[in-house]
């Protein structure tokens, strides 16, 4: 009887694990049947896609378009992101590649040899375009190329539309800046959208210029790729062929409009390399609002092979540098409101001032002149003895009317409740140094000639003659006014905005007056080589003696605004780091620049 009810239990327990295998069996099916049926997209918690996956060893992929938005000058003519006809090659089994006719029609088609063709062919790895080697750009091909490679029907190579994000010949390349990995960044910048999957470490943000100011617009939604597929022997798969890969979003990418405008900045930049300006910048300027049409920086680079050691990449417009004598513009605005001179008061230059062993440029002096003249003349003897009359305090508040000490390039609060400060690393104006004596007489007088350890940027010193062309009041200079959507509809704008001081701002009356010492510059003073050019013009000389390591160099400047009857444009211009005997090449980039507009005649849409 016992040995029956052993057997019993042994029966039921035998039932109860056959019941639990069978159920395990069944919710292995149930997971297999979901994996492979029902969540082939979006299977595991960490949102694995298994179709991608189960394809990726035999995927080949190209980026052909980064997604990343437009920069456009004033009239929506690109600036970035030219679209090319482009061959694409892809690896696959040798036994598939083209034969030797085909080969050959291909070479006549993209003007090359067999050998360089085959050279790159053979070292293909992954899906790569004629001519990028090396870090090289794309070749682009023709029409007569893109029809002939078509009517051949290969199976591993493609024309393709490609984005050249920084074509040949583009202009502006210091201002619009780069893109390239820096995987610090993203992470401090973008750690959500790389906990997301919609960013790597590995991906390309800005860098510096625009690209990095307003990287968070311009990144986009996503890649536009094609994707060629092989098996495991690298033989392409039927029906798969090449596939195009892009993001279904008409909105994107975005348009960044510029208040540039290209043709101006290209024949600029022409001109500095005509005259052989191997430092320095030039920044043009509307005189109505102080929107920025061009800005250019000397040494140029390649956007594409940055080397961050060099400063060939740094946009010299708004890097601080000596200014010399354009910055007595300053101490003139503070004694003329503060009426320390009068107008008929003369003052006598002979060359030397006795004492600090202060000079004038002009070594047998001047001899006795006014300060209206001390100013036409550039007179350092004149201004030591207006600065007598200063002091440090009034000097600062003067320089801060006019904008010269603060970073004056447009700053705001966006749409996306950022602060956007337009131009990337923009440097501060300075008049003294940490510990020096601000009240000691020689430094004052040194520093009344824009020398010793005054400090503008070339943005700054333009700007400053836009207030003076609006009566004291000080504009905060844009280069975007707006980001529209790819269907044209505005996504973000940002307004023409001013300035403002605790100081206040200089007399309209002392305005006029500087505006017209600045034409007497030209008729009279050290700018009369400017008198030949096609507007009547108006400015000032600058030259500031500067210590370049052991070497005594010298900055040259010159500010102006023409035409002089109906004022259109403000342009400062620097050569930095001339030696002492070289002929002035400011002046000369001066007045190219204003011919240039002159050329241009009415300002274009804005």
């Amino acid at each position: 009887m016992r040995e029956n009810q052993l057997s019993s239990v042994e029966k039921r327990r035998i039932f109860l694990m056959l019941f639990l295998i069978l159920l395990a069996f069944l919710g292995i099916v149930g997971k297999l049947f979901w994996i492979q049926i029902a969540a082939t997209e979006s299977y595991s918690s960490r949102g694995i896609n298994l179709v991608k996956n189960s394809v990726i060893q035999r995927q080949r992929a190209l980026v052909l378009e980064s997604g990343r938005g437009e920069i456009v000058d004033r009239n929506l003519a690109p600036m970035t992101g030219k679209i090319v006809n482009a061959l694409v090659a892809f690896p696959i089994n040798r036994d598939y590649a083209m034969n030797q006719q085909d080969a050959s029609q291909l070479v006549h088609l993209l003007q090359t040899s067999k050998e360089q063709w085959a050279s790159f062919a053979k070292n293909l790895k992954e899906p790569q375009v004629w001519g990028t080697q090396d870090g090289g750009k794309p070749v682009q091909l023709n029409d007569q190329q893109v029809n002939g490679i078509n009517g051949l029907g290969l199976s591993n190579v493609k024309v393709v539309q490609i984005e050249d994000r920084y074509p040949i010949g583009m202009t502006a390349r210091q201002l619009i800046g780069f893109i390239g990995q820096n995987p610090d960044r993203v992470m401090q910048m973008y750690s959500s959208d790389l906990e997301k999957g919609k960013m790597e470490l590995t991906s390309k943000i800005g860098g510096a210029g625009l690209e990095k100011s307003f990287d968070a617009w311009l990144r986009g939604v996503g890649e536009t790729s094609i994707s060629y597929f092989t098996d495991a022997g690298k033989r392409p798969l039927a029906g798969l062929d090449a596939r195009m890969i892009a993001p279904d979003n008409s909105f994107y990418p975005v348009k960044l409009v510029t208040t540039l405008d290209s043709s101006v900045q290209q024949q600029i930049e022409a001109l500095m390399d005509k005259l052989g300006i191997a430092e320095g910048a030039a920044v043009v300027q509307e005189a109505g609002d102080g929107d920025v049409v061009a800005m250019a920086s000397r040494p140029n680079y390649n956007p594409l092979q940055v080397d961050l050691a060099s400063n060939s990449w740094s946009n010299y417009a708004v890097k601080a540098t000596a200014p010399g004598s354009i910055f007595k513009t300053v101490v003139a605005a503070a004694a003329l409101d503060e009426k320390v001179v009068s107008p008929t008061e003369t003052f006598d230059c002979k060359g030397a001032l006795g004492k600090y062993g202060f000079t004038c440029w002009l070594k047998s002096g001047h001899g006795p002149l006014t300060m209206e003249e001390g100013y036409a003349q550039s007179c350092n003897i004149v201004f030591a003895n207006v600065m007598q009359r200063l002091t440090a305090a009034q000097l600062e508040t003067y320089a801060n009317k006019l904008g010269v000490l603060n970073e004056v390039g447009w700053s705001g609060k966006t749409d996306m409740k950022t602060v956007l400060q337009q131009f990337d690393s923009e440097e501060t104006g300075q008049l003294f140094a940490a510990h020096t004596p601000e009240n000691d007489e020689g430094v004052l007088m040194q520093t009344a000639i824009g020398q010793r350890d005054v400090r503008m940027t070339p943005l700054q010193a333009s700007n400053m003659v836009v207030t003076l062309l609006n009566d004291g009041k000080v504009y905060s200079p844009r280069v975007v006014k707006e980001i529209r959507y790819q269907t044209g509809r505005e996504m973000e704008q940002f307004p023409v905005k001013t300035l403002s001081s605790e100081a206040g701002k200089i007399s309209a009356k002392t305005s006029q007056t500087l505006l017209n010492w600045m034409r007497e510059v030209v008729t009279e003073g050290t700018g009369q080589s400017l008198k030949g050019a096609k507007w009547a013009l108006a400015g000032k000389s600058g030259t500031a003696q500067i210590q370049n390591g052991k070497q005594e160099k010298v900055n040259q400047w010159f500010i102006g605004y023409g035409p002089v009857e109906s004022p259109q444009y403000a342009v400062s211009v620097v050569i930095k780091n001339r030696g002492p005997a070289d002929s002035n090449k400011a002046i000369p980039l001066f007045k190219g620049i204003m011919d240039i507009l002159a050329s241009q005649g009415s300002k274009g849409s804005k």
